[in-house]
């Protein structure tokens, strides 16, 4: 009996010891993954990186595109998520265009920022002042993203203080389309191009030309009086006027009041006043589309429509270069990284990298939209060469002049529009309208 009771007591001891041990073991591998608490963050990330090497990583993607590029972007991020298939997933979200940005500022000061997130190369001044991008080099460097590879004036929209801010997608330049068929019947057409003379006489004189042989109801150039179009020809005007920058070196005071910034504003104002081209027209595009409009100024955007419109004969080109050289008003849509208040996953932004270098090396599917790629492998792609009338407007790209960075670039852009309005519409002279631009420009800036 005693021999009985002590084989127990025995193998009680030996199962208390066996689930010690158990626990121990199975509490020392629950805690292998977790980085203790004093070590530092990078280094926390770095060995996330590796422990999650492998796994599928999904990443949120904000952007701010509708209608037919809405379409074809959520036909490339399907296209990705194919081919990635296991290895990463881009969850795109697309946003309401006229609260994008504030939804984006919201969203990183809330901690809950998108991994991965479009701008306007012309608000990137705000975002980066504002804290609500972060820089990309190191990022880009580890991804394989070769700098040299973008088209360099597109790139340097991008670029602050010698840091890289975002991975540019594309162009979007303000161009020149025309009706083929219009001008063909009128013999202003040669090798399928306009017959336009040069200097601003040769371009009045190609406007009248059509104004006097055109069909009724048809009119020479599709341009409106107010708002953005406008503005933008004037700027490509001053531009090829080798009109100073826009602002100087402190970013304060506004250069624009000056004999280029002049000479443009009489040349377009000219147009309207003299009556050569129609005033406010509100619906150039569409009319453009109904064969209505012979000219049309609009940017790369309207392309798509165009080419889906039954009967449409149209070409597009550069907008021609009226002064000393080409140029023309040019914004770009590129990808940002957004900063997460809650601290880096680069597990997330070595994918959101990935997923915005694939993109911009397969831009011609991009492209669709009319707009234009920015690195080497998209432009000199079969899929892009193959695609009509890109071809005929490419060189724009690289003509463009961006809007200055500073980080108050849109609300001081809204000053100078409704200025040069003020003089499209006869309620101030040149001089006045620029003048009252420099002001307003200014007062904006002070604050």
């Amino acid at each position: 009996m005693k021999g009985i009771k002590r084989y127990l007591a025995l193998l009680s001891c030996v199962f208390l010891i066996t689930s010690i041990v158990s626990a121990c073991s199975s509490t020392s591998n629950s805690n292998e993954n977790k980085p203790s608490e004093s070590q530092p963050s990078g280094s926390q990330q770095n060995e996330s990186a590796s422990k999650n090497d492998g796994e599928k990583v999904s990443i949120t993607f904000w952007n701010m595109f509708g209608g037919g590029d809405g379409a074809i972007m959520t036909e490339i991020v399907k296209k990705f998520n194919e081919e990635h298939k296991g290895k990463i997933e881009v969850k795109a979200m697309t946003q309401d265009w006229g609260q994008f940005y504030t939804k984006l500022q919201t969203a990183v000061a809330g901690g809950t920022a998108p991994d991965l997130a479009i701008s306007h190369a012309s608000k990137l001044s705000e975002l980066v002042e504002a804290g609500v991008v972060v820089p990309m080099d190191a990022a880009a460097d580890a991804n394989g993203v070769d700098w040299s590879s973008f088209n360099q004036n597109i790139l340097s929209s991008t670029i602050f203080n010698d840091v890289h801010y975002a991975i540019p997608l594309d162009a979007h330049p303000l161009i020149f389309y025309y009706n083929k068929k219009i001008l063909r019947d009128l013999n202003l057409l040669v090798d399928d191009k306009p017959a336009i003379e040069p200097g601003p006489d040769g371009f009045v004189n190609f406007l009248k030309k059509i104004k006097e042989g055109a069909p009724k109801g048809v009119s020479n150039l599709g341009l409106n009086s107010k708002g953005e179009t406008p503005y933008r020809l004037w700027w490509a005007l001053y531009n090829q006027l080798n009109g100073p920058e826009m602002l100087d070196a402190s970013g304060t005071k506004v250069m624009i009041n000056n004999e280029q910034g002049k000479k443009a504003a009489e040349f377009l104002n000219g147009l309207f006043k003299d009556g050569i081209v129609r005033k406010n027209q509100e619906n150039s595009s569409e009319e453009f589309q109904a064969g209505k409009v012979a000219l049309l100024l609009d940017g790369v955007w309207s392309t798509s429509s165009f080419e889906t419109t039954k009967d449409l004969e149209f070409g597009a080109m550069p907008v021609p270069q009226i002064y000393d050289k080409p140029a023309t008003w040019i914004d770009s849509h590129t990808f940002v990284l957004p900063k997460q208040k809650k601290g880096e996953d680069q597990n997330k932004i070595n994918a959101a990298i990935e997923f915005a270098k694939w993109v911009t090396d397969h831009a011609a599917i991009w492209s669709q939209a009319g707009h234009i790629p920015t690195t080497t492998a998209a432009i000199n792609s079969d899929a892009f060469k193959e695609m009509p009338l890109r071809q005929d407007y490419l060189q724009a790209a690289t003509d463009g002049a961006y809007l200055p960075q500073t980080p108050k670039m849109w609300p001081i852009k809204d000053q100078l529009v409704q200025a040069l309005e003020g003089i499209w519409q006869g309620r101030s002279s040149v001089d006045q309208g620029l003048d009252n631009a420099v002001k307003s420009m200014e007062k904006l800036l002070s604050r």
